[in-house]
């Protein structure tokens, strides 16, 4: 499940459909956008299923049939794209808000809808775009942390350059990541950053499986203490070296953003044909 969207051509516009069941004149795009009917809608509206489908049956199923083909875009479609799964669309609405949210890209904040359906103006396309490609440029070079085993390189754990947030959380201690860095935070004492450090068992695991771990900060020579160990859980809980490291953003796939670059293909396509983007 996921958003698609496409962008009408100007055939109907432009006078450059092919002859079909109904007469040109007959023809409208209704509020969803698409090219219909306008005496299919309104015996829609004032008939029964039954009623309709014995009167106007063969013309709804020719019209269909034809609207697939009546002009040089399938389905009167100039441009038909994936634009991502829900949890990308999530993402990306994130990464808007971190690059500065509706006060520094307002239209591009209110660009993706939450189902389904909907309309995207064209009047709005060319004002989204300007502010697409001022996003693209910003966060072209968001690295993302990861932190691995130091043995295998195995990452464990990523975060975006910017972020702050907490992995795990007991009454008396937190553990997470807080820009390049881990962080370990017991009590009410100061954190403790660190990007290489070691985690040492102490004694043995209690009920749950946690078992309580010294950290030896091999950056700072700080020493903590962690309720738990880091890495996959069901791991046995023994001596491991970790370490940060970055690279690009796991959404930057050869330095692009595909979901972004489907967005503007989109916004391109709604200002070479005046007309809005379809929800879908």
């Amino acid at each position: 499940m996921g958003l698609d969207a496409s962008v009408r051509c100007r055939c109907f516009e432009d006078g450059k459909l092919k002859p079909g069941p109904v007469p040109v004149e007959d023809l409208y795009i209704d509020e969803d956008g698409f090219l219909f009917s306008k005496t299919l809608a309104r015996a829609r509206k004032e008939l029964d299923y039954e009623s309709f489908r014995t009167l106007y049956g063969k013309i709804e199923d020719d019209f269909w049939t034809w609207r697939r083909h009546c002009c040089e875009h399938e389905n009167t479609k100039y441009l038909n794209a994936w634009v991502d799964n829900w949890a990308g669309c999530a993402h990306f609405n994130a990464l808007v808000e971190e690059a500065g949210g509706e006060e520094v890209f307002p239209l591009l904040s209110n660009l993706l809808p939450h189902a389904n359906d909907g309309l995207y103006p064209a009047e709005k396309a060319k004002d989204t775009l300007d502010e697409l490609d001022r996003f693209l440029e910003q966060i072209s070079d968001i690295n993302q942390w990861i932190l691995c085993d130091y043995e295998t390189e195995t990452e464990i754990w990523s975060s975006s350059n910017s972020e702050t947030f907490t992995w795990m959380q007991n009454a008396t201690d937190e553990i997470g990541m807080r820009g390049g860095a881990v962080f370990f935070k017991h009590k009410d004492e100061p954190a403790i950053l660190t990007n290489h450090f070691l985690q040492i068992p102490i004694g043995d695991p209690d009920c749950n499986g946690q078992q309580r771990m010294r950290i030896e900060c091999l950056d700072s020579n700080l020493i903590t203490e962690a309720f738990d160990s880091l890495g996959p859980i069901g791991e046995p809980k023994v001596k491991r070296e970790f370490f940060v490291t970055n690279k690009p953003g796991a959404f930057l796939f050869e330095g692009r953003y595909w979901t972004a670059e489907s967005i503007r293909n989109l916004l391109v396509a709604s200002i070479e044909t005046g007309n809005p983007i379809q929800w879908c």
